[in-house]
């Protein structure tokens, strides 16, 4: 067995964990108290692989440069290990030896001992005669079958040294005492890891099994597994593809893989392997190509089945409904009517329209209808939205409880597995999904793989706004598609936000020159401006001058009672005092700032610290804790959102709430349990977090994304448009952020000509999304 080597400024302690000081389990690291063999007390910082309590080990550690002088950070420990008995060992395998009894046994050990027996095994004197002749012929191959299966650990336990359990130590020299643990309970005992794996793929464990794919890339290097090996290649490319997805496109651009990867394994792959290595994954069916975009063949099945499922609904025998009474619908618009119709006489039925034109209120229309034809809400039919806000706002306008897609198949998240049946499923005959643009491929596809007796959907969002987070454009590749009705709603009912939606569809017209409306107040800006009638003029003037002061001056004139343009000096001053302000006016559960990303100087995470130490500054500090040098601190009353979806406490992500107070937990005296106010459809509820789940589970809300917001929408939305952040501000972001204001639209920026410095050039390089789907459907 190799010898632990230290290294300078290492100490090699023997010891065990006798205290947990302070932990944090979720983000890995603990303080501890060890006592050593010498029945000294340290304190040892740990992270990752953290041991056990109460067992012995030799700790690898170094002096902490912080602290008291007995504290020290660990490095890497190794499990102490007992003294085996080899001969009890040794007979395990021979009582396991089919037709070799306790007396031929009791024989061997007589006779020889088993160490000794297995040592002549070894030279290959079994089948010699004078050798064990009390054995038969039949037992000795038996005997030679269980040694041939076992004879790396029967060879280990017959050594003359004091060598145990190298397994676990090869494990402990690349600190993968986890990675340990978690094949013990994969495989059993039973398995010699290390020579197991050098003849069997180790990154399977990652693909098949959701190993983590950095602990098994240490352990397959370690084994002598090749940086370049294609088993390898195939991990880290699963992982780069599945992250590129959430950018929507299913379909890659080849060289933006190679680059990306060979940036991943820090340039030790070459381009010309990499280019080699995604021919043959093509060529084995692992991966579909068009000219130079890649798609992963599971991707490829998933736009597949929904293609073919959605296509079948469609022309099926039409299940027709009977309209509920005139009386009821008499008040909808036209386009509204026709949405309607068009869900009664259709088997799929898209209606898609900005915020205010009537979405909510055709939902419950379309409810009332399935009700009076007998249909079972929650049982035969169900109303869907993707995140727990947009169902608590359907179920808010509607009066009947809406659900997620997540909880309705009881899952967490995008990529865990459905533990039901879809027989579960099968009384479901029709779905009603809003928020429609923010489902994904993966959640759609989950969806109607275990709902496979619908015959009707109707599917309701906002063509306009953001696509979801993960892979597909569905929505819009839906409605390109032209095989499913699709109905728009433009008109718009909220009288206090009709100077919002006329920015937010100016928003939508910037660069599109194929619009009538936005090209015939352009040509009246010429002709006011410049006090010409003959549009004769070059192409660059056109784009560089003439069109960019245009979008300036329009954008600029809609500020007015509803639209407000702040021009900061000193960022964090003036949004702290902003949002102030605007508290004032229409509360704190009422204003929100708005931004599309959470670190650096403008981001977030800044803002909200700013907003807190203004706002909330007489707050009782309840709890705080620290990632590397950024402090976090929560007190009484701040605004908080939650993170993940809970469905045992009926909390969603996206869920806004108030931190109400800290108290002690029933359950154990020493801990503390924090509780969060969050308030539906005028009902409140009190959810208690312990200290670990409140770290991962929850951030302060002054300020937050726009992804994260949307499907929800406020009195008084406070946008960011900062030129750090310009990169990001795409068409459809700034779209979705505009149209999240009900009454009051704040945009917070550096200078008045944001939309030619900044919407402008984003909106015209948007990068375009490729997926299968729409030439799948076309086909």
């Amino acid at each position: 067995m190799e010898k632990i080597v230290l290294k300078e400024n290492e100490e090699l302690i023997s010891g065990r964990i006798i205290k947990t000081l302070k932990e944090n389990k979720p983000q890995g690291w603990g303080l501890f108290m060890v006592e050593t063999i010498e029945k000294e007390k340290i304190v040892i910082y740990m992270s990752k692989n953290i041991p056990k309590i109460y067992e012995d080990y030799d700790f690898v550690i170094t002096k902490s440069n912080r602290g008291a002088n007995n504290t020290y950070i660990l490095n890497n420990y190794f499990k102490v290990q007992k003294k085996i008995d080899k001969e009890m060992e040794l007979l395990q395998y021979l009582k396991k030896t089919p037709k070799v009894g306790f007396a031929a046994i009791d024989k061997i050990n007589k006779k020889y001992t088993f160490k000794g027996f297995y040592k002549s095994i070894k030279e290959n004197e079994i089948f010699n005669e004078d050798f064990a002749d009390f054995l038969n012929q039949q037992q000795k191959e038996n005997i030679l079958v269980v040694y041939k299966e076992n004879e790396e650990k029967i060879l280990n336990l017959i050594s003359d040294t004091e060598e145990i359990d190298n397994d676990l130590f090869f494990f402990e020299l690349n600190k993968l005492q986890n990675l340990y643990l978690k094949l013990l309970e994969f495989h059993g005992k039973d398995v010699n890891f290390k020579t197991f794996y050098k003849s069997n793929n180790p990154y399977k464990l990652y693909l098949e099994n959701q190993f983590p794919l950095k602990e098994i890339d240490i352990f397959a290097l370690a084994l002598g597994w090749s940086e370049s090996s294609f088993e390898r290649l195939e991990a880290y490319l699963n992982v780069l593809m599945i992250k590129l997805e959430d950018n929507n496109s299913t379909y890659i651009d080849k060289n933006e893989i190679i680059s990306l990867l060979q940036n991943e394994l820090n340039f030790a792959v070459t381009e010309p392997i990499l280019n080699d290595f995604l021919d043959n994954l093509v060529k084995q069916g692992k991966l579909i190509a068009i000219d130079n975009l890649i798609c992963r063949k599971e991707m490829y099945i998933k736009e597949e089945f929904i293609s073919s499922t959605l296509l079948k609904i469609s022309k099926r025998k039409i299940v027709t409904l009977e309209k509920i009474d005139e009386n009821e619908i008499s008040y909808l618009s036209d386009n509204q009517r026709e949405a309607y119709y068009s869900f009664l006489n259709s088997n799929i039925s898209i209606i898609t329209g900005g915020p205010g034109t009537g979405k909510s209120n055709l939902i419950k229309h379309i409810y009332n209808t399935l009700k009076k034809e007998g249909y079972v809400y929650n049982e035969d039919f169900i109303v869907l939205a993707p995140t727990g806000r947009a169902a608590a706002n359907i179920s808010f306008k509607n009066g009947f409880t809406s659900r997620t897609i997540h909880s309705f198949l009881n899952i967490a998240n995008d990529e865990e597995k459905i533990n039901q049946s879809p027989k579960e499923y099968d009384n479901f005959k029709i779905l009603i999904i809003d928020e429609f643009s923010m489902v994904n491929i993966n959640v759609f596809y989950l969806l109607l793989s275990m709902c496979r007796k619908i015959k009707k959907i109707v599917l309701l969002g906002d063509v306009d706004q953001l696509p979801a987070i993960g892979p597909g454009n569905l929505l819009t590749d839906l409605i390109n598609s032209n095989k499913f009705r699709t109905m728009y709603l433009k008109q718009n009912f909220r009288s206090e936000s009709s100077e919002i939606i006329e920015y937010i569809n100016f928003i939508n017209c910037i660069g599109d020159f194929e619009n009538e409306s936005h090209n015939e107040q352009l040509v009246n800006f010429i002709k006011d401006e410049y006090k010409i009638n003959d549009l004769n003029f070059k192409l660059s003037e056109f784009k560089n001058t003439i069109y960019t002061k245009f979008c300036d001056f329009y954008g600029n004139s809609l500020k007015q009672k509803n639209i407000e343009m702040y021009i900061f000096n000193d960022f964090l001053k003036d949004i702290s005092t902003l949002f102030e302000e605007k508290v004032k006016i229409y509360g704190v559960e009422n204003v929100v700032i708005l931004c599309p990303i959470y670190k650096g100087s403008y981001g977030i995470d800044k803002i909200n610290k700013i907003i807190q130490n203004k706002f909330n500054r007489e707050g009782k500090e309840i709890f705080s804790y620290k990632i590397f040098d950024n402090e976090f601190i929560f007190k009484e009353n701040d605004k908080v959102i939650q993170l993940v979806n809970k469905h045992e406490k009926n909390i969603s992500n996206g869920d806004i709430g108030f931190i109400e107070r800290i108290e002690k937990d029933n359950t154990s005296k020493e801990k503390e349990l924090i509780v969060v106010r969050f308030e539906t459809n005028g009902k409140k509820r009190y959810v208690s977090y312990t200290k670990d789940e409140f770290k991962t589970e929850v951030k302060l809300a002054y300020a937050i994304t726009i992804h994260k917001f949307q499907g929800s929408e406020i009195n008084c939305a406070i946008f960011i448009v900062h030129p750090d952040h310009s990169r990001m501000l795409t068409r459809k972001l700034v779209y979705t952020a505009a149209s999240r204001a009900i009454k009051k639209l704040v945009i917070f920026t550096k200078y008045e000509n944001i939309y030619s410095k900044i919407f402008l050039k984003e909106f015209l390089n948007n990068k375009k999304i490729i997926t299968n789907l729409l030439w799948m459907l076309k086909e």
